[in-house]
């Protein structure tokens, strides 16, 4: 049985710098977890807000076991339906393959490449998602 986490960012920020390998997020991070029979699987952190945009960054437990539509739902759905942004923002390592992959069938769009944009040095890949793109929340009807 899968549970969402919301409002154990204490809990669930170290976590994910430690899947991601960073040391730490911005300030303002915020997060939604996900457990699966007691233990963490998969967090999403939200920083660099604006007005319009924010970072999204996903870390798991290294299996496809936490993937489902629930977790996707919440992590979109707090972006776009309860923030109201316009658009979210990743960036990925260039060499991981794996999560570019991922992310693209998301439905993100790769949108620049920045040389020696990560802490070790390496290139980052930016992607994009506007919120008409996301499949995972509600559309708002068009004016015809």
């Amino acid at each position: 049985m899968h549970r969402l986490i919301y409002g154990e960012d204490e809990r669930l920020l170290p976590w994910a710098c430690e899947r991601i390998g960073v040391s730490e997020f911005r300030a303002d991070a915020r997060t939604i977890g996900l457990e699966r029979g007691g233990e963490l699987v998969a967090v999403v952190v939200f920083d660099g807000f604006s007005d319009v945009d924010c970072n999204m960054h996903i870390a798991s437990d290294g299996t496809r076991r936490w993937l489902n539509r629930t977790l996707l739902t919440a992590a979109f759905a707090f972006p776009f339906l309860q923030c109201g942004m316009r658009r979210v923002t990743g960036l990925v390592p260039a060499g991981n393959a794996d999560a570019l992959r991922f992310d693209e069938h998301l439905g993100f769009k790769r949108e620049g490449y920045h040389l020696c944009a990560s802490k070790n040095g390496g290139d980052l890949i930016s992607l994009g998602m506007l919120r008409e793109w996301c499949r995972f929340i509600p559309q708002e009807p068009k004016n015809v």
